[in-house]
């Protein structure tokens, strides 16, 4: 498998940091799903992220005796969780090679420590970006064949989220597919509209009125990431 070794640490950083823009986004979404080394590589990163925010949500913050001068308690701190950075970043670095150089791309997906159980490979998060209805009516579509195609006794649950240009599908003065919507919703589809895209509008004087269907609990790129991590396939519209 070819190594997607022009995707750089820093572009994984500004992913996980949500500071890449709508295009660049979508490119990198397009390559994850074509290269499960890189979906492993996202995921990665994505661990070190919330592994750093536990560890020094536990250190206490460090007092002074003077200024510029930290307490020999503020300095083991600090210590300690350079200690855990340092060993978790090797441990990390270890893991992913082991399961990129041993396993290959999609079998070392799915010895992620059981962290994918196998029921969850059945469900899907749709992701609308676009503004063409004809892309948003292609969304719905997909959401209600995957309903249909679900195997008998194994239920499969799908998500519809919705942000950039496609956050109109969602917009109750905008869209034109509230029914389907809200047929879909009665079928268990849940939708989100992008809480970060929403807010985007607003500041531009906007007024975002949405369907009732519609959640606003995340971000776009929170809710297909951590979809993605629990084993979801993602499927861009």
């Amino acid at each position: 498998m070819k190594k997607d070794t022009h995707i750089s640490e820093e572009q994984l950083n500004a992913f996980v940091d949500g500071e890449l823009d709508s295009e660049e986004l979508s490119c990198l979404f397009d390559e994850a799903e074509q290269s499960a080394e890189l979906d492993q590589r996202l995921c990665q990163q994505r661990k070190l992220k919330e592994l750093v925010k536990l560890a020094y949500r536990d250190i206490p913050e460090p007092k002074r005796l003077m200024a510029g001068r930290a307490t020999p308690r503020g300095m083991f701190g600090m210590a300690l969780v350079a200690s855990v950075l340092l060993i978790f970043g090797f441990t990390t670095g270890l893991i992913a090679h082991n399961y990129l150089g041993q396993n290959g791309g999609a079998s070392a997906l799915a010895a992620d420590a059981g962290a994918r159980p196998a029921v969850q490979a059945d469900n899907y998060i749709l992701h609308v970006t676009s503004g063409d209805p004809e892309k948003m009516e292609l969304a719905l579509q997909k959401a209600r064949e995957l309903l249909a195609t679900a195997e008998p006794g194994r239920p499969r649950r799908v998500e519809v989220v919705a942000n950039e240009r496609g956050l109109d599908l969602l917009r109750s003065d905008v869209t034109r597919f509230s029914h389907e919507i809200s047929a879909l919703s009665l079928e268990n589809v849940v939708f989100y509209a992008c809480s970060r895209a929403i807010e985007r509008l607003e500041e531009k004087g906007v007024e975002v009125r949405l369907v009732p269907e519609a959640n606003t609990d995340y971000t776009a790129l929170d809710r297909v990431v951590g979809r993605m991590q629990e084993g979801w396939q993602y499927i861009k519209i």
